[in-house]
């Protein structure tokens, strides 16, 4: 029986207002950031091993950071604002957005891996929705690419996102949480929990 992940889809970012420890974040206004094309998860992990009589006895690895590289279709100027903290030139004779060297803000960041469960003696397979929310986590655009059009050929330019998520105290409890994530067997109840846990709106998506 095989369990893959076959497609990405619905990202979304919310702006972390608040946060006490034992408890969940308060997130505010949350939006869509276009259209998903890829999301890698780099964890790290402490390594610290227990040996005894010269094999390893026991060994403490647990999550100590996370990384997530993100990539969409595209970002408009309200994506950027959201997600890197872009500000509009108070100067509105010459207007635009100002790209500074304020830090980038935290936000919760959710997106659905689509999965396929399948094989078995009959060959059948079915989908599932799997929902992820990093609980806290800053972005920040690490390369950005234009290219000229060669004939009739287009490069698709996509903007290539890094960002390093930070664990929360959510539950009062001895560990750190880092990610929250729950299966659905249909594509809007997954875009539903999401919704509700970053204050995004179903008329903007």
């Amino acid at each position: 029986m095989s369990y893959a992940s076959v497609g990405m889809l619905y990202p979304v970012f919310a702006p972390l207002v608040s946060h006490t420890d034992g408890s969940m974040p308060n997130y505010g206004t949350g939006r869509k950031i276009q259209e998903a094309r890829v999301a890698n998860i780099t964890k790290e992990f402490t390594e610290n091993p227990l040996y005894g009589d010269d094999t390893i006895q026991d060994e403490d690895n647990g999550v100590t950071g996370l990384q997530v590289e993100f990539e969409s279709t595209g970002l408009t100027d309200d994506d950027r604002i959201a997600l890197f903290g872009e500000e509009t030139n108070a100067n509105t004779v010459t207007g635009g957005q100002w790209e500074s060297d304020n830090a980038t803000p935290y936000g919760g960041f959710g997106y659905i891996r689509k999965m396929r469960e399948g094989g078995g003696q009959n060959g059948t397979s079915t989908t599932k929705y799997e929902a992820w929310l990093v609980l806290k986590i800053k972005f920040q655009e690490t390369r950005q690419e234009t290219r000229t059009k060669e004939g009739n050929q287009i490069t698709w330019g996509t903007p290539q996102l890094t960002g390093r998520a930070a664990a929360l105290d959510v539950d009062g409890g001895s560990h750190q949480r880092f990610r929250l994530h729950k299966t659905f067997t249909s594509i809007s109840a997954a875009k539903s929990w999401l919704n509700g846990l970053l204050n995004v709106s179903a008329v903007t998506t």
